[in-house]
């Protein structure tokens, strides 16, 4: 039995600790969760782990457990017990284990670019999160002024998944209440195929008159390929170009005119911005995304771009 921390096992077998994480989530690597964001594995299932990933597993600097001493044991209270000393609301209850690890040393908060907005920073929200306050925290709009940058999960010695807490907070706000703008452009995008709304006979008509500007303006015989089955390339589009900076949108086909890339735009589900993911939602998340997948099969493409 070995003792291995995620941040230190990532560094050593040089990938990122999130990959160290979803292997442990998935049961790639089967481990139980130790005091100090550590982890008990055995040595076996370490070196499977690295001959199928091809990794060095002898060159590790591994913690052996000593003999003998067996891993921490979890404590099951009855469940007449816990209703005695009331239960916590449990919403955050994924993120608990490791958000618990914070010790409040306030390195999150210097790095953050929101950090004293109405008065919060992310120190205090991962400790409300602790403390059993998430309704407050869920109510307030701070989560919603976070950009999900990460320079916080950057900063933070623990390696505490602060942006996936707060997007999970964002997830546990009734939909109502989700900020209007965003909320509105994921029911758009699930209604009209893109997060402003735009026909799809005018984004196809407006790409079409991109393409015969670009054609006049230096690239001759260039056409747009809108929904060309077997191209190389499927690009997405930021639906805020069609309509406001349409312009912008000529930069990457003059690269791939130069380049002879094969590339296409589908006339429909275009958008490249998925504004499920910054929402919390993630039905509406999964939706978009599958519908981009399916442009991807339906015209026969090997490459997704998404240039946001």
């Amino acid at each position: 039995m070995i003792v291995v921390h995620v941040g230190e096992l990532a560094k050593q077998l040089g990938v990122h600790r999130n990959t160290v994480r979803n292997w442990i989530r998935d049961g790639k690597l089967p481990a139980r969760a130790a005091p100090g964001k550590r982890y008990f594995v055995e040595d076996v299932d370490l070196q499977k782990l690295c001959q199928e990933f091809g990794l060095d597993h002898s060159s590790l600097a591994l913690k052996q457990l000593p003999a003998g001493q067996a891993p921490i044991r979890k404590v099951i209270m009855s469940e007449a017990k816990t209703r005695s000393i009331e239960l916590r609301p449990d919403r955050l209850k994924p993120q608990l284990q490791v958000i618990s690890q914070c010790l409040t040393c306030g390195s999150c908060a210097s790095g953050c670019p929101v950090s004293g907005v109405d008065g919060m920073d992310p120190r205090k929200a991962i400790r409300m999160s602790v403390l059993g306050l998430e309704q407050e925290l869920i109510d307030s709009q701070w989560p919603w002024k976070c950009t999900l940058c990460g320079k916080c999960e950057e900063a933070c010695p623990m390696n505490v998944e602060i942006v996936a807490t707060l997007r999970r907070v964002r997830g546990l706000r009734d939909r109502d209440k989700v900020p209007g703008p965003l909320h509105k452009g994921v029911l758009m995008c699930l209604d009209k195929g893109n997060n402003l709304g735009i026909p799809q006979e005018d984004f196809v008509a407006l790409c079409e008159e991109l393409g015969e500007e670009l054609a006049e303006e230096g690239c001759p015989g260039f056409t747009t390929p809108v929904d060309v089955e077997g191209a190389n390339v499927l690009v997405t589009v930021n639906s805020k170009e069609p309509f406001a900076e349409p312009e912008d949108m000529k930069f990457w086909w003059k690269i791939f005119y130069a380049a002879k890339e094969s590339w296409t735009i589908p006339s429909q589900n275009w958008e490249g911005v998925n504004w499920g993911l910054f929402t919390g939602d993630d039905e509406s998340m999964k939706t978009v995304v599958g519908r981009i997948v399916e442009n991807m099969y339906r015209l026969n493409c090997k490459t997704l771009l998404l240039p946001e």
